[in-house]
């Protein structure tokens, strides 16, 4: 299930945090101020969800397959004194508190009404995919474990994989379909949204003896179409959106997705792009959880809400920012309305493209 709610107290620079979270939820704000602290926090609970399920108490693990957080004192928030680190999530029908002993960092549990497995974070219904993804390579590796489990990697280091093995795969939210597509199916899909980032793009992928896969790109011009290119002779971009593309192409509703930096080295056209295929997604039933730079991403999602893609109150966008000489995280909550447009605009808030036009006037 959907989480609606997380508070989190004396994480990093999180002393005391309490966000609902919606079908989409943007996380903007300037480098380190607690953005990517919020994402790993949830990261914290995924990697150490085994433990949860053990009576007697362990020690958490800040150091695993989902984060590496270095040392108690790392992730403690600095001002405080004796104070436990507490990550509590919410939904409808369930609540959990987390609370991670300052001594000795023992997990103590506490679980209302039902498992903490009801929600989407704790499942195979959950996808994270990082900012340092997989680069162009001639081939990949394969993953029978992940893609059975319907994941591409924190990476996207298995796309390639999954595409090989499921090209034909139906399209599981019908409102995903590209407007050009003659089917349902996965890798047509993928190529057509693939094509609004660089038209004409076509992708083909080959699986070799069991060992690594092949991820080859063509354009079509016309009734012309180019030889295979492997993805070191094709724009760097194109690599490091497809894990998105297909991540979100591939998910069901109530499937839960974390994504940072959805808009890395794509231009301001692919990346408002980007905005719109996560609406649509986050409008039938997805859970995306965005970490976003860019105003292109957000002025994205301002135009789906006005075309109606998305309900005002399906988006949530939160501003972290730190005040001058604090430690602590502070946060502002920004609303779109019907019209695209955001109720508030704080100092900072993707406002460097006026304030260069201020100084060239």
């Amino acid at each position: 299930m959907k989480i609606d709610r997380v508070q989190i107290k004396n994480f990093k620079s999180l002393r005391d945090i309490d966000i609902k979270l919606s079908n989409l939820t943007l996380i903007t704000g300037i480098n380190s101020t607690g953005k990517s602290t919020f994402i790993q926090a949830l990261l914290l609970l995924k990697q150490n969800e085994d433990k949860f399920y053990i009576q007697n108490k362990r020690a958490l693990s800040l150091d695993g397959e989902y984060i590496k957080l270095g040392k108690k004192q790392d992730i403690l928030y600095e001002e405080a004194y004796r104070e436990n680190i507490e990550i509590a999530l919410y939904n409808q029908e369930n609540s959990t508190n987390i609370i991670f002993n300052n001594e000795d960092l023992k997990i103590n549990l506490d679980i209302n009404n039902n498992e903490i497995s009801n929600f989407n974070l704790f499942n195979d219904r959950f996808q994270y995919i990082m900012t340092d993804r997989a680069i162009p390579s001639i081939s990949y590796p394969l993953s029978d474990e992940n893609i059975d489990k319907n994941l591409i990697g924190f990476r996207g280091e298995y796309t390639a994989h999954y595409l090989a093995k499921n090209s034909l795969q139906e399209l599981n939210i019908q409102q995903l379909k590209h407007k050009d597509s003659i089917s349902n199916q996965l890798l047509e899909n993928v190529s057509l949204w693939l094509g609004d980032i660089s038209n004409g793009i076509d992708i083909s992928t080959e699986i070799h003896q069991d060992l690594e896969v092949n991820l080859n790109y063509s354009y079509k011009y016309g009734e012309k179409e180019t030889n295979k290119y492997t993805p070191l002779n094709v724009g760097f971009g194109i690599t490091y959106v497809l894990p998105v593309i297909v991540a979100i192409l591939k998910a069901k509703p109530d499937d839960l997705i974390i994504i940072e930096n959805p808009e890395s080295h794509l231009h301001p056209a692919g990346q408002s792009k980007i905005a719109e295929l996560c609406a649509i997604a986050s409008a039938n039933g997805v859970q995306i959880i965005v970490e976003t730079h860019s105003d292109h991403f957000l002025n994205g999602i301002m135009i789906a809400t006005k075309n109606k893609i998305l309900k005002p109150e399906e988006t949530k966008v939160y501003f972290f920012k730190k005040e001058q000489d604090e430690l602590e995280t502070k946060i502002d909550e920004l609303n779109i309305n019907s019209e695209g447009k955001i109720d508030k605009w704080p100092k900072k808030f993707f406002d460097q493209y006026e304030n260069d036009m201020m100084e060239l006037l």
